[in-house]
């Protein structure tokens, strides 16, 4: 803070900064004109703007943006009905390299920084009321850079967004699995795609370093409670992870766990030999899940004829 301005609450600038993001420094009543003006002409508020964007059929939009290093990386403004949600990226690129999803066979070309991420929510200039990190590249290898992102959308001075309005989704990287759940209280979504230890490290070389049993086997003894929702994600890949012999394992595999999963149809990706499994097939995955007392979501991915659906982001014009 300028000189004679030090006893000036610090966080009525930032409110000024998140919540009231686009007005200028200058409005800030609370403050008198002198420092108005002296932040006005000495600070900006500018976030990187999308250097190109893409609107699908379905509403959503892409932002491509671009850092001043040479990062490349996207975002998606989700439309729906009672929801408004910006998918974020934490990563230029993925270093994990998971066979079913573009972004990670485009390589890794960096974390971002705490100003990168938060640049895609408002350099989007859209209205939102959840904020996902399910974008290009994996959360909790950047963690540092989104644990700030999220206390800042969370903060009563930042973007006031209520934790259970927040979710980060990752394949499990421990510790910093646990950091998230003590330290960020949000939502948190898995990435399961398989219960079978060999399958899954053919799809997800992750799993070599961290197997998904043991991760479950972890998550087992945290507790998610009031609001806060545990999910997994897992992608149907047609012939390949669809049986019910996979539905039944998915279901003793997180019997006990109170966790929400989704169902999601894969997208095609260029050089990926997958397919996507027909309706019956997600419908019937769905009915034996059930049977494990698991609650079950059929996912619909947005954006799919602009690459902003789910494991089609690569951060290219």
């Amino acid at each position: 803070m300028a000189a004679g301005y030090e006893t000036k609450d610090p966080s009525l600038l930032a409110h000024n900064l998140y919540k009231k993001y686009g007005k200028p420094l200058s409005s800030i009543e609370a403050y008198p004109k002198s420092l108005r003006w002296f932040l006005e002409d000495n600070f900006s508020i500018e976030v990187l703007q999308p250097i190109l964007k893409l609107q699908s059929s379905d509403g959503t939009i892409k932002g491509l943006f671009e850092s001043e290093g040479g990062k490349a990386f996207e975002a998606a403004w989700i439309p729906a009905a009672k929801r408004m949600t910006i998918c974020v990226s934490s990563q230029a690129g993925c270093r994990f390299g998971c066979k079913f999803c573009s972004t990670g066979q485009h390589g890794f070309r960096g974390n971002l920084s705490t100003f990168e991420i938060l640049s895609q929510v408002f350099g989007l200039r859209k209205p939102f009321n959840h904020i996902v990190f399910m974008g290009m590249g994996e959360p909790l290898d950047s963690y540092q850079s989104v644990k700030k992102a999220v206390e800042i959308l969370n903060a009563w001075w930042g973007v006031s967004l209520a934790n259970r309005y927040i979710t980060i989704s990752t394949v499990g990287i421990f510790p910093e699995l646990s950091k998230v759940i003590e330290e960020l209280k949000c939502n948190l979504a898995i990435s399961l795609h398989s219960p079978f230890h060999e399958e899954r490290k053919s799809i997800m070389p992750v799993e070599s370093i961290y197997p998904i049993k043991e991760v479950i086997k972890m998550l087992k003894t945290k507790k998610f409670t009031g609001k806060r929702r545990l999910s997994f994600e897992y992608l149907l890949l047609g012939g390949f992870n669809d049986s019910p012999l996979h539905a039944h394992e998915t279901g003793r595999l997180l019997s006990g766990l109170r966790c929400h999963i989704n169902l999601i149809a894969y997208n095609s990706i260029a050089g990926a030999n997958f397919r996507r499994p027909c309706l019956r097939t997600i419908e019937n995955f769905r009915e034996i899940l059930n049977e494990y007392g698991l609650r079950v979501t059929i996912r619909i991915s947005s954006g799919y004829d602009i690459s902003a659906a789910c494991g089609m982001m690569v951060g290219s014009k």
